[in-house]
């Protein structure tokens, strides 16, 4: 069976994914139907979609900094701490007794 690396080699007739037809395609249940599925073939063939270069191994351009992730509550929550929303729970009327969670 061909890999990413191997897709260039192929030509559409020899191919051993697809075997020419340029598409990957089986049957599949749906809804009590059985349904075709066709996807490109990953080696080229279709000429629509092939492996992108990062999966390759032919990325030769360096992205610059990785933009760093948008703030959610959790990072809100780690910046304020566990103490203050203790605390504040508390304050809020909740119970902060100990509760024993053991299977016995």
């Amino acid at each position: 069976m061909g890999t990413a690396e191997d897709s260039a080699r192929f030509r559409s007739d020899d191919c051993p994914l697809c075997e020419g037809a340029g598409v990957l395609s089986w049957k599949q249940p749906q809804d009590g139907v059985l349904r075709t599925i066709e996807l490109p073939c990953p080696a080229g063939c279709g000429g629509h979609w092939k492996y992108p270069s990062a999966e390759q191994d032919r990325v030769i351009e360096q992205l610059g900094e990785v933009p760093e992730r948008p703030k959610g509550n959790t990072a809100a929550a780690n910046r304020i701490g566990a103490e203050f929303i203790r605390e504040a729970l508390e304050r809020w009327g909740f119970n902060s007794g100990v509760q024993d969670h053991s299977k016995e």
